[in-house]
């Protein structure tokens, strides 16, 4: 596929100086994507103003700033996520895929993403450690027309849904997330102040009310490094299921073609 017949997508995340141990890699990992048509935004919400500019000077990339002093994080993780959402529609971007900066997809992603043609498709991935290991994935029960609550997977609804094929959930985390230009333009991201929760979790529910569906991508789950990369968890269920998972890292030596 040639460049000016690709969707233009806008690869985008919030970072921070905390995450600094696994930022070089990420740049490794996304400018090697496969994918011709795509373009590179950051938003920085260090403390430090010179984080970003560090970064911006070496890696020669368009990195704006929401300045944190006296917020809560998910009131400046909500900023930053929302500058982003306004910079894809602003610049009429196709897609928005948000990549958080410790999460690596296949090279392909983009392409394995897209290719379903879905309003928003995702892919979810392992969390916590040992026996708290879990995926961030969600289910929901409606309780009323107005009203509904979500849960985790338990280990047996995740054995049924990790099938390898596409299927929907209520929610399942903004690490590794496409979404269409038509749905940035009919949402924001944002929190209530009295209620818990971060800006994917208000992002899913206005999904929701909209009737717009989340789709997964349950072929792939991506390495997640949020501490100690790569490692197994330590209980039997958990455990099996990730290793039965694996197989996604061997998308990354295939040659895969696709039709838009």
């Amino acid at each position: 596929m040639n460049k000016s017949d690709a969707p233009r997508v806008l690869l985008a995340c919030p970072i921070n100086i905390v995450k600094d141990y696994c930022t070089e890699k990420w740049f490794e990992t996304i400018v090697n994507l496969t994918y011709p048509n795509y373009d590179i935004y950051l938003v920085d919400n260090t403390k430090n103003k010179e984080y970003h500019k560090k970064l911006r000077n070496k890696y020669n990339l368009k990195i704006d700033y929401v300045d944190p002093a006296n917020k809560e994080a998910r009131v400046y993780m909500a900023e930053s996520i929302e500058k982003i959402r306004q910079r894809a529609v602003k610049k009429n971007y196709d897609y928005l895929l948000i990549l958080e900066i410790d999460v690596f997809p296949p090279p392909q992603i983009i392409e394995l993403l897209m290719v379903h043609n879905k309003s928003v498709v995702g892919t979810s991935y392992w969390t916590g450690h040992g026996k708290e290991t879990f995926l961030q994935l969600l289910w929901l029960q409606q309780t009323s027309k107005e009203s509904y609550i979500s849960e985790f997977f338990s280990m047996q609804q995740l054995r049924r849904f990790y099938n390898g094929k596409l299927n929907q959930s209520f929610a399942n985390g903004n690490g590794c997330i496409l979404i269409k230009n038509e749905v940035l333009q009919q949402i924001t991201f944002r929190i209530m102040a009295d209620e818990p929760g971060h800006a994917d979790s208000f992002f899913h529910k206005d999904l929701f009310t909209l009737g717009i569906k989340n789709w997964i991508d349950t072929s792939i789950i991506p390495l997640h490094w949020n501490s100690r990369w790569g490692s197994m968890p330590d209980d039997t269920d958990h455990a099996q299921l990730w290793r039965a998972n694996q197989k996604v890292r061997s998308l990354t030596k295939k040659g895969i073609n696709y039709n838009f």
